[in-house]
């Protein structure tokens, strides 16, 4: 069998793969989720990170990384109605029925540290599941992207140094002539200066001594 035909066969087995799981993801009824991202969820629960069909159906279906984040994070893709649901696919892959049951209700407040660890272990399990198949997307972006990740470093480092520079450059002009009588430049200054050091704004001066 030639390379040409080995590709093939490569492409005809993930479509298949593919359809099978948008056939599991149907039987689930979503709605914001695409059947084969939930049906990858199920997948991912059976076998974790080792097969990497799961993924690569997932990202040719637009699931990304950042889809796994809570919504409420500012660097997530999810919405409320997605980030959810995808808890409750999640909740069905890797719960049986009667721990379902278990989890719908709550621990008695007399219930012994052994009984709360085990609950804990209990939900740690789905969320475990989730941060396995955000992982392989991960690992589906680097091969896509391979410098995503370096390039996002450098654009936060580059959006900090700008905004020193930018806290610099007031704080000069702050001590220069030229603004009105009634402006309050020791107060405007001492503002700088109080937010530089709390968001940790890298810029030269430190303390109205660095401006004398």
């Amino acid at each position: 069998m030639g390379r040409h035909d080995i590709r093939k066969v490569t492409i005809m087995t993930l479509a298949t793969f593919t359809k099978s799981l948008a056939s599991a993801g149907e039987k689930l009824g979503v709605t914001s989720l695409t059947t084969i991202e939930a049906g990858g969820i199920g997948k991912a629960y059976e076998f974790g990170t080792k097969l990497e069909n799961i993924y690569t159906a997932m990202w040719a279906a637009d699931v990304r990384p950042s889809d796994y984040l809570s919504y409420k994070n500012k660097e997530s893709t999810a919405s409320k109605e997605q980030y959810e649901e995808r808890g409750k696919v999640a909740a069905l892959a890797c719960y049986t029925v009667t721990e379902r049951k278990e989890l719908a209700g709550k621990l008695p407040k007399d219930a012994t540290p052994e009984a709360k660890a085990a609950r804990k272990t209990l939900q740690d399990r789905k969320t475990e599941l989730l941060k396995t198949v955000r992982r392989g997307l991960e690992t589906q972006e680097k091969l896509h992207n391979p410098d995503a990740g370096n390039k996002g470093a450098d654009n936060r480092k580059e959006a900090i140094e700008k905004l020193g520079i930018a806290f610099d450059t007031a704080l000069k002009i702050l001590q220069g002539d030229g603004l009105p009588d009634w402006f309050n430049t020791p107060d405007c200054t001492a503002v700088l200066l109080a937010a530089q050091k709390k968001y940790k704004v890298p810029a030269k001066a430190k303390s109205i001594d660095d401006l004398l």
